[in-house]
């Protein structure tokens, strides 16, 4: 999964505005960890749909932005905007049904 920093979500999930998920996280998380386990499960039935991946520690512009209060935080984007989010860690069907949702 590829971290984006500030310069980076602009360009590629604002401007860009092609379909994608992207996961806020913190790596000392151990329930972030485990919805990264899920969606590295799930990247693979969806080839289509870019994952990525921002730190809050090092990029916490980006959680004010989208006012996230913690983490993990799944935001689901189609045009540049935010489809739908899933806060928590929730089951591998619920972040399937999301990236459906964006196709």
């Amino acid at each position: 999964m590829e971290t984006l920093n500030r310069v980076a979500f602009q360009e590629i999930v604002e401007e860009d505005g092609e379909p994608c998920l992207v996961i806020f996280s913190r790596k000392s998380c151990h329930v972030c960890q485990a919805v990264h386990g899920k969606l590295d499960n799930l990247k693979e039935e969806y080839p289509d749909v870019p994952f990525y991946e921002v730190d809050v520690e090092t990029d916490p512009e980006l959680q004010n932005k989208f006012s996230l209060k913690g983490v993990p935080h799944v935001l689901f984007f189609k045009d540049g905007e935010v489809l739908a989010r899933l806060t928590g860690n929730h089951d591998e069907d619920e972040y399937a049904d999301k990236i459906e949702e964006l196709l």
